[in-house]
């Protein structure tokens, strides 16, 4: 599968959701924070190679 290069405004975007995914973790039932947290970081790992698929 080919990946695009990602541009600076998709990067940005990617990282606002996951800082509203974060905020709505507070006051959340436990179940749902766990989800939540693991929907964090996969998207913080796609953010992460997007990164570096700008550098290549």
């Amino acid at each position: 599968m080919k990946h695009h290069r990602p541009a600076p405004e998709d990067i940005t975007a990617a990282l606002m959701a996951v800082k509203l995914l974060v905020k709505g973790m507070n006051g959340a039932m436990p179940t749902l924070a766990a989800e939540m947290r693991r929907e964090a970081c996969e998207r913080i790992d796609d953010v992460i190679d997007d990164i570096g698929r700008m550098k290549r």
